[in-house]
């Protein structure tokens, strides 16, 4: 029996952050003081916009820093201190100057949307997703907020809620492809084939250069046997990027299931010469191998995926078989043995047969 380990991607990328750090206001007029504001507080504030919008944030920061000394609950400053905290990639700061301007006022309307940016990019998804519905009950970045609350949703496993911020961030922009590929993997997981199958198809139709919705289309072809259909679209992935590892493996996965040896063999030497660590490439490769009697250079294939990875059970397997073929008994027993201690299906048949005598 031959095993594959075949990997999908599952997601694509949420938009790119533009134009996530924004000025709050205008310069102030420092000839008259504004909201009480002292006269040395409105001129350092004013330095600080300047430095900031000639790119130097530090200046900036210090700028600001110098306005709240002189007056410690000036909204303004404390929120441009805190774009120039985010500049700088400095979350932790920016989270905390953020917190402090909504507790004193909450007039920008960025602010929740830019604390969202800093609690997602920090590690902190929860918190997070809280800020993006803040953001769009506010109506402000509502496409973004959709996006990016629904990527933490995904990856913390929230399928549905991923799926239904998709559709808002549809509802926002209907030409996103990005939104309905993604929506695509949501569906998948949460086993709406078809669902997914007509979003993946969307995706492609606003943006025939994603070769990622492609392969997940692909994929969905392969789980329902329709094989001709997922080598069409892992074609098309191939196309439009020949340098793709996964798309290689995953067609030479199709070609394997069609007969077609010489052509996955193809695949996957394309796929290890591109990437000699992907351990998948080498199993599938040992496995198509098989298939083609060439057992020796199975076992050594084989050998490199356990090479690259130890805990490879499915490898241990498909060595095993190989070994087999070649009167080397001990080497299949023991390769079976490892491969049925890692709850590989069938390694216990397979020591059920040969490893009895």
């Amino acid at each position: 029996m031959v095993v594959f380990a075949l990997l999908f991607v599952l997601k694509g990328n949420a938009q790119n952050d533009s134009a996530m750090v924004q000025i709050a206001a205008d310069t102030l007029s420092s000839d008259m003081q504004e909201d009480g504001l002292s006269v040395a507080a409105i001129g350092h504030y004013n330095d600080g916009l300047a430095h900031f919008q000639n790119d130097q944030p530090d200046l900036a920061i210090a700028d600001f820093t110098s306005a709240l000394a002189e007056e410690p609950s000036f909204p303004k400053a404390i929120y441009n201190r805190a774009a120039a905290y985010l500049s700088l990639k400095d979350y932790a700061l920016a989270i905390a100057d953020l917190s402090l301007y909504i507790s004193l006022a909450d007039t920008a309307k960025e602010a929740h949307y830019l604390r969202a940016r800093a609690l997602h990019l920090s590690g902190f998804p929860e918190e997070a997703i809280a800020d993006y519905k803040v953001a769009i009950e506010k109506r402000v970045e509502r496409e973004n907020s959709f996006l990016y609350g629904a990527e933490l949703n995904f990856r913390m496993g929230n399928y549905t809620e991923a799926e239904t911020a998709y559709s808002g961030a549809i509802s926002e922009n209907p030409q996103n492809s990005v939104a309905y590929h993604d929506r695509g993997s949501a569906r998948k997981l949460l086993g709406n084939l078809d669902g997914a199958a007509v979003d993946y198809n969307i995706a492609i139709k606003l943006n025939p250069g994603m070769a990622m919705a492609y392969m997940n289309l692909a994929g969905l072809y392969r789980k329902q046997n329709k094989l001709d259909q997922a080598l069409s679209e892992y074609n098309h992935a191939v196309r439009l990027e020949p340098g793709n590892v996964l798309a290689l493996n995953n067609r030479g996965y199709v070609y394997f299931l069609q007969e077609k040896y010489d052509e996955a063999v193809n695949d996957f030497q394309k796929a290890i010469g591109l990437d000699p660590a992907y351990a998948f490439a080498h199993n599938n490769l040992a496995s198509t191998l098989i298939k083609q009697e060439k057992y020796q250079e199975a076992i050594i294939s084989a050998g490199k995926a356990i090479e690259l990875d130890s805990n490879y059970g499915f490898a241990y397997l498909n060595r095993g078989i190989a070994r087999e073929m070649v009167r080397d008994i001990p080497g299949a027993c023991s390769d079976w043995e490892k491969a049925e201690a890692m709850n590989i299906k069938n390694a216990a048949i397979y020591q059920g047969g040969s490893c009895k005598y």
